[in-house]
């Protein structure tokens, strides 16, 4: 498990922007799960971190503290963390989900003590990720449209209730691509949700969550997102 491909994975599942904050929820969450482990686990969980990471969370301190609920996991990362505990939550499940990703024992060893809620099976959308635009409610698009849109896009694949892009890239320019699709989320109040990440490749789903839909604004971002790409790419 290497430093910062962990935090970047944090940062992916979370939706962390900057480099600090997933470096935040990483040490809060860290440090939480390490006070409820029994000690042959906590020991596993040091031993399966990088030492920076190991030495910033303080996992190697004395643990054991029992099986805690889901409420009082949230209230202590919210405390170490300084966020507010929907935005505690969604660090949770982005770091568990992470060290899950990248040692399956060490997930099952977490499983045994954290709520199946906070197991982070699957991708995050943080509290403050834009999924409506700026102008009132998004409008859904209708098969029609989505049709002939995704004609327009490149290796968009879906329906009306999301459409994905797998792309693939080496890493360091799958972190200029996300990088550059930030500010572009910002820019058109929309945001496109990562489905999966590797070294190589990277999953986006284009879809308003509030509604479940696809809507219009996401479709802005989806083509945002091949130019991004294709900027990008032409670099590789």
């Amino acid at each position: 498990m290497r430093h910062q491909e962990f935090l970047a994975g944090v940062a992916t599942r979370g939706g962390f922007a900057q480099t600090d904050d997933a470096r935040r929820a990483a040490d809060a969450v860290l440090a939480t799960l390490a006070e409820h482990l029994p000690s042959d686990d906590r020991d596993a969980l040091a031993k399966a971190l990088p030492n920076l990471l190991e030495q910033e969370a303080g996992v190697d301190t004395a643990g054991g503290g029992g099986t805690p609920t889901e409420a009082g996991l949230v209230d202590e990362v919210a405390r170490r963390s300084g966020w507010e505990p929907e935005r505690a939550r969604y660090a949770l499940t982005a770091v568990i989900g992470q060290l899950n990703a990248e040692d399956a024992d060490l997930g099952e060893r977490i499983g045994r003590v954290v709520p199946e809620d906070l197991r982070g099976s699957g991708p995050t959308v943080p509290p403050d990720a834009a999924s409506v635009g700026a102008q009132g409610r998004p409008q859904p698009v209708d098969p029609d449209e989505l049709e002939r849109v995704l004609r327009q896009l490149t290796d968009w694949s879906g329906d009306v209730s999301g459409i994905e892009r797998t792309v693939s890239l080496p890493a360091e320019h799958l972190d200029l691509v996300l990088e550059r699709l930030r500010a572009a989320e910002s820019e058109i109040g929309a945001r496109l949700r990562i489905v999966e990440r590797t070294p190589t490749s990277l999953t986006v789903r284009a879809r308003t969550e509030s509604m479940g839909v696809v809507a219009a604004l996401d479709l802005d971002l989806a083509a945002r997102f091949d130019d991004i790409v294709a900027s990008v790419g032409s670099a590789a």
